[in-house]
């Protein structure tokens, strides 16, 4: 019992807290200082021990070898056969392999909304008469 008590009594001044912490001089301050460092946390980026420096690029317009081109937009890298999008510096493809994946093909849509599996409501309709209509046909056979 006395369990009970103590986390609801610690439940209620997390909530209290919570409602105040503009109010409470420390809770405050330590809300200002978590903001200020979340400010500073920087994401890293992930490199690789066979990605090219940023700053060095492949002559654009001229295609790798093998026809692979690797082109770097807003940080991401896209591997194309194609022209690299504008906007995006194209670098050259230090050898490795790539592999090339058929798309993804969506399933052809039905060939209408009646012909496959039926709804729940098709499902769980009654088959004959309900019992509302039974009781009414009993009622009436009564009189």
């Amino acid at each position: 019992m006395r369990a009970v008590l103590l986390i609801i009594v610690v439940a209620i001044l997390g909530v209290v807290g919570w409602k105040k912490r503009d109010e409470i001089p420390f809770l405050r301050d330590a809300a200002r200082e978590v903001e200020r460092q979340a400010d500073k946390v920087e994401v890293p980026k992930i490199r690789f021990d066979n990605d090219p420096p940023a700053t060095s690029g492949a002559q654009p317009g001229k295609p790798s070898a093998g026809g692979a081109r690797r082109c770097v937009v807003n940080g991401s890298v896209l591997y194309t056969n194609d022209a690299c999008p504008a906007g995006s510096t194209e670098q050259q493809v230090k050898g490795g392999t790539i592999t090339v994946m058929p798309a993804y093909k969506a399933p052809p849509a039905p060939a209408s909304a009646g012909s496959g599996i039926p709804n729940a409501r098709e499902l769980l309709a009654p088959k004959g008469p309900t019992l509302n209509q039974q009781a009414q046909e009993r009622a009436m056979e009564g009189l």
